[in-house]
Formats: structure tokens, sequence, C-alpha cells
């Protein structure tokens, strides 16, 4: 058992406190403080060990309507020493919802209050647990729990106790109304947090670090389509030395290899189809528009032939990339979710196109079969490595799907290539 559970040896060291601050509601029968704690780790429905404990005949108090009700929690040395955060989590009468506030310390007690408004002019149980966190935002101490938590009735003035005190309440909001001019506008009370395991009744923590109620999904898995195409110059492509060393090959209509003396002339660079790959992608959001990702990628069509001496062609391709998504909360809300990303990885880009060739009748024939003009596939294969730049729309269907546009332009290495990726796809985010 850890160090943590000696409730059941506790004298006065823990004790939640409804009486704590000045002006707090009272338990039934009169005002009295706390007794000695007690496990309740067991309970159904508790959360972590729990150290503090009021007895089940004192766990009820009561409260006037519209009264602030304030809260006051001293820890166990021990627990005190590992406790960085302290938080309510209550609920009201009628609200679905557990709401929660984080308590501050001073001297040797943690404190808050719950406000007047916030308790307003409806009577019934309010009720609340307490919850100790360490540093690393684990539960280290609990009082009451969710399934079994304290309870404050709060009442009309006219059925409160006779030891109940009567401390000064807030204006009723109905007299006057929001939005009546000259009546102050309500503020609005965000819950302060640090993980999700700070908010209650199924509030998440948002990236301002305030609970909030939005299904946003951190972890997407994509499935797409790409389809390759690049800018190939045609100038001196199928010369002997640039086949040699530039990754072009050009082949005849009878499949053969050129390996002619051609006339270098002013071609204009083509767009040549490569390859089409099916890729399986993973990113993670870092913040609210920035995630990392991994692009896996298998070419199933495209690849050209390889040329004499040259590297076999390689169907994997493997990227990282890093995201910016433009607007506000872009994965907390439905819609169009634009985007850019930086890209850079490794893969083989065989890409295809044609061009005009005109042997020089000035140098000696070194291959037969060779017209003195001819069309030629010119293929070149780019790669092993590329960076590149792109972007592209996301269409939220649901909270965890969309459907994906995007567009890359890459620049391959070590063996050059200008290239552009279009791709289409579905996202599923967990």
């Amino acid at each position: 058992m850890r160090p943590l559970l000696r409730s059941f040896g506790f004298a006065i060291a823990a004790a939640i406190l409804l009486c704590g601050s000045s002006g707090g509601a009272e338990p039934p029968g009169g005002r009295r403080d706390s007794g000695p704690p007690a496990s309740e780790a067991d309970a159904p429905g508790s959360i972590g060990p729990e150290v503090l404990h009021i007895p089940l005949l004192e766990r009820r108090s009561e409260r006037g309507i519209l009264r602030p009700v304030p809260l006051s929690v001293e820890l166990p040395r021990d627990v005190a020493l590992k406790a960085r955060r302290v938080l309510a989590h209550y609920r009201l009468w009628g609200d679905p919802d557990w709401m929660t506030i984080e308590l501050r310390r001073k001297g040797p007690r943690y404190e808050g209050v719950i406000p007047c408004r916030e308790i307003s002019t409806v009577t019934g149980d309010l009720r609340y647990h307490i919850r100790v966190l360490d540093g690393g935002g684990r539960v280290i101490a609990s009082g009451a729990s969710q399934a079994n938590p304290y309870r404050v009735a709060i009442k009309h003035d006219t059925t409160l106790s006779a030891g109940a005190r009567r401390v000064g309440k807030c204006s009723d909001p109905a007299d006057c109304p929001r939005g009546l001019p000259g009546c102050p506008s309500e503020p609005l009370v965000e819950t302060p947090c640090g993980t999700d395991r700070d908010c209650a009744g199924g509030m998440t923590c948002s990236w301002r670090g305030y609970c909030e109620r939005k299904d946003r999904r951190l972890s997407w898995f994509t499935l797409a389509a790409e389809q390759d195409f690049g800018v190939l110059p045609a100038t001196g492509a199928c010369s002997v030395p640039a086949q040699e060393t530039e990754g072009t090959a050009c082949y005849r209509d009878d499949g053969v290899q050129y390996a002619g003396s051609p006339v270098l002339t002013n071609e204009p660079p083509g767009l040549g189809r490569g390859p089409t790959r099916v890729v399986l992608g993973f990113d993670r959001l870092l913040y609210f528009d920035t995630s990392v990702g991994v692009r896996v990628g298998w070419a199933v069509a495209g690849e050209g032939p390889t040329p004499r001496g040259g590297t076999p062609f390689m169907p994997l391709s493997i990227a990282a990339r890093a995201t910016h998504w433009f607007g506000e909360d872009p994965f907390a809300r439905s819609g169009l979710r634009p985007f850019a990303f930086i890209t850079a990885g490794v893969s083989m880009f065989d890409v295809k196109a044609t061009t005009q060739l005109r042997e020089d009748p000035t140098q000696a024939f070194s291959q037969g079969g060779n017209d003195l003009e001819q069309t030629v596939d010119l293929w070149k294969r780019a790669g092993d490595g590329f960076v590149g730049v792109g972007g592209g729309l996301e269409l939220a269907l649901s909270a965890g799907s969309a459907a994906v546009l995007e567009l890359m332009v890459l620049d391959a290495f070590p063996i050059s290539a200008l290239l552009i990726a279009p791709s289409a796809g579905v996202a599923l985010g967990f």
C-alpha cells in the first residue's frame, strides 16, 4: 500500500472544511470542524487514494441561495510536500456537467470559493469532490469522489436551519437581467487546467489552458493516392555523357536505348509523368495549429526501364513533414482547414517525356538504326533524396474524418529534378 494511504491513522492532519473561510456554509445542526480522515479508496467511482475525508455523517452542510460557498483543504505533511495543484470539482443541482476550480495555497491550506452567481437561486444539493495532483499531473490524494461526493444543500433563506450563518449574498440577476441597458454582462468563467485530467464532465483541456467541451482529435491517419510529375530539360538530354551522368535514358520506338550523336538544339523543357503512389500517413498535433508527421508510399505504376549500368528503381518512399494549419483552432470545428507544410525524405522518381532528336551527319555513325530525325522516349531517374514545400485543403466531414487535397513541389537530389506531386485522400482522427 502506498505511504499516502495512511488515512485511517490521521488525526486532524487532513480536513476538508466547508467552513474554512469567513462566511462559509455550516453543516446541519451548526458549525463544526471536520473529523479525522478515513480511507475511501475502495469506494465505487473514487479517483486515486482518498486520504482527505469527512465522516459520512458530516459530508453534508447547507447554504443559502445567492451565497458563495468557500472551500478550504489542509493536507497532511507528506501529501503537501508532493502536491502541486489542488482541484475542486463541483456540480450544481440540475446541471449535467461537473465544473472545476483550482484552490490557491494560503499558508498551510488550499482555499477557493464557488461564486454566488454560480450558486444562483436554484435550490438542491451542490456536490463536490477534491483531487490533489503532483508535479507530473498524477492524482496522489482525493477527498470524496463523483460517485460519493460531499454535499451542500442549497436552500431558501426561510428553510435554513436555526444554527446556519446568514452571510451577505449577491443580488438576484433577475433584478437586472442580462442585456438590459444599465445592467452589466456576466463574465464568462473559464476553468484553468494543465491536462485533460484537470477537467470534469467530459471536458478537455484546451491549448489556451482552460477546460472546454470540444471533440478535438490529436492523432490522424491518412490514406492517399499521389501522382508525380516532373519538369525535364530536353536540350542535350539524350547525349551519351548526359545518359551516363545525369540520370537520363532515351529509347527509340524499337525499345533500344539511343546511343547516337544528336545535334544539340534548344528544345524547351518538357513536363513528364512520374510514378503513381499509394501513400499512408500519420500526423500528430503538437499545438492547435501545428502538427508533425510521416508519409510512407509505394509506387504502383510509372516505373521506367533501368538503363545500362543504372541503379534499379526503388518503389518505396519515406518522408517526414511539419505542417501549419490556418485558422483559429481548426481541429475544434468542422469545415475547411487550409494548411501548408515542409517535407523531406528519400524516394526515386522515374519521369517520362518525349523529345525530338536530329542525328548529326558530321559525326561518324556510332549506332545503327537511327533515323536522321526521330522521336524518342526520354526517361529520367531522379533522387534518392528530396526536399519540398506544399499546401492543401482538408474538409472535415466529422470530428474524426476528413477529405484531403494537397499539392507538393519537390526538388530531388543528388540526381536533380523539379517535381510536382498532387494527391487526394481521406484522413481519420483518433
